[in-house]
């Protein structure tokens, strides 16, 4: 990616398991900013260390709408005791909701941390979920079989799998953006699993002319008559 983009400015947003001197070291040699999980089951020593820092700060803020927003922050921080030398900026947040549920996060960023970019940064961090939630986590589990092992095995028929599921997937995000008809009938089916097992079957059963019959079958399932009762 940075051979075919070697002045593009970007941040690197990972989970947990980046947050590692060798990955942060090989981001900075690619010039790239990063957003990294950080959990204090993982991050022991760093967790202790901003814990005992007189330096550190820590800033609480509520919205419009009732929530509260509370931060810890400290720049310049060792990542841990192997790397005491690689420094990050940590940043720390709990999320209150009006109904009282609290939610906590942590990450370490390059990206020097202010009052000011406190929110930015949150929200830049917690982006990550969104591309979790409506890619990976709906190619896993709503119906397109998506496994960790796609990508090998021999002569790359795994890999040609896993680009004819990524294209039928952008086929069904163009639908689900512009097709009413194929909005209407996830609708109609209440879950993409359903809707999707639905479209199964009726390629099954049925001789369909279009896509439109095929949306229009599940969003009004035509009556189909019974014979007599001759029980």
């Amino acid at each position: 990616m940075r051979r075919e983009h070697p002045h593009l400015k970007l941040i690197v947003v990972e989970d947990a398991l980046a947050s590692n001197g060798p990955h942060i070291r090989h981001l900075q040699a690619l010039d790239l900013r990063f957003i990294l999980g950080a959990k204090p089951s993982d991050h022991t020593f760093l967790f202790d260390w901003v814990a005992a820092s007189t330096h550190t700060t820590e800033v609480t803020l509520t919205d419009e709408r009732g929530w509260r927003h509370r931060f810890r922050y400290l720049n310049g921080a060792p990542l841990n005791d192997t790397h005491f030398d690689l420094e990050v900026n940590f940043l720390e947040y709990w999320e209150y909701a009006p109904d009282g549920t609290v939610k906590h996060f942590s990450w370490v960023t390059d990206l020097p941390i202010t009052e000011r970019n406190l929110m930015t940064l949150m929200r830049g961090a917690r982006a990550r979920w969104k591309v979790e939630n409506e890619t990976f986590n709906t190619l896993k589990n709503q119906g397109y079989h998506c496994e960790h092992n796609f990508g090998h095995g021999y002569q790359h028929l795994s890999t040609v799998l896993m680009h004819l599921m990524m294209l039928a997937f952008l086929i069904d995000q163009i639908q689900q953006r512009c097709c009413r008809l194929f909005q209407a009938a996830v609708t109609a089916a209440k879950s993409k699993t359903r809707f999707w097992r639905k479209l199964r079957n009726r390629f099954d059963l049925c001789l369909l002319p279009s896509w439109e019959v095929l949306y229009q079958s599940i969003i009004a399932p035509p009556q189909i008559a019974l014979g007599h009762d001759t029980s």
